[in-house]
């Protein structure tokens, strides 16, 4: 494959809703067909965040199937796999518990070291839209959201659960994160 592009800064992905169906039918393959693509930074890392008990290597296993079963070139493995699996890990953790959100900051920490250099990093809300409001309310405060130049939000739809949830909730993120962040 000729590489005509300029692949991105390091980066971090956070996925709340790790061990969910979400990420595995659709996140983690399309994040390995970028990978195979070689459009994802030399320089990254995949979070999945759930209360699932895993290891990083049952985790790799689980994600491995979903991607074996939905991913558009899941015959093209070509040893890829193993390439990619090392930039994945999971973090057991309750999001409604706001005492463990510093294992989010360490994580982060040790990424910046290891990398070199401070990481972008991204907050895939792939839970349920009732969830979205309380874990972007402890992710807010985290040192590691006020750079608004290498922290985004995404939120998964729907958007809430209908107009007003909609508006509560652009209004709570907006609250502790600039437009430019939030998708």
């Amino acid at each position: 494959m000729i590489q005509n592009h300029k692949r991105p800064p390091a980066s971090l992905l956070f996925i709340f809703g790790g061990s969910g169906d979400l990420n595995f039918r659709k996140l983690s393959p399309a994040l390995y067909n970028l990978f195979i693509d070689e459009w994802m930074p030399e320089k990254f890392g995949i979070v999945g965040i759930g209360r699932t008990e895993y290891t990083d290597d049952k985790y790799r296993a689980h994600l491995l199937d979903g991607i074996k079963q939905f991913s558009r070139r899941k015959d093209e493995q070509n040893g890829k796999w193993q390439e990619f699996s090392k930039h994945i890990s999971y973090l057991q953790m309750d999001a409604e518990s706001e005492e463990e959100y510093h294992k989010i900051a360490e994580v982060v920490k040790e990424k910046e070291k290891q990398y070199g250099e401070h990481p972008n990093v991204i907050f895939y809300m792939a839970v349920a839209p009732q969830l979205v409001p309380d874990i972007a309310s402890k992710l807010g405060p985290l040192n590691i959201c006020a750079d608004t130049k290498c922290t985004r939000i995404v939120v998964e739809k729907p958007f809430g659960h209908d107009l007003d949830s909609a508006h509560e909730l652009n209004t709570l993120l907006s609250s502790m994160f600039s437009e430019e962040q939030i998708y």
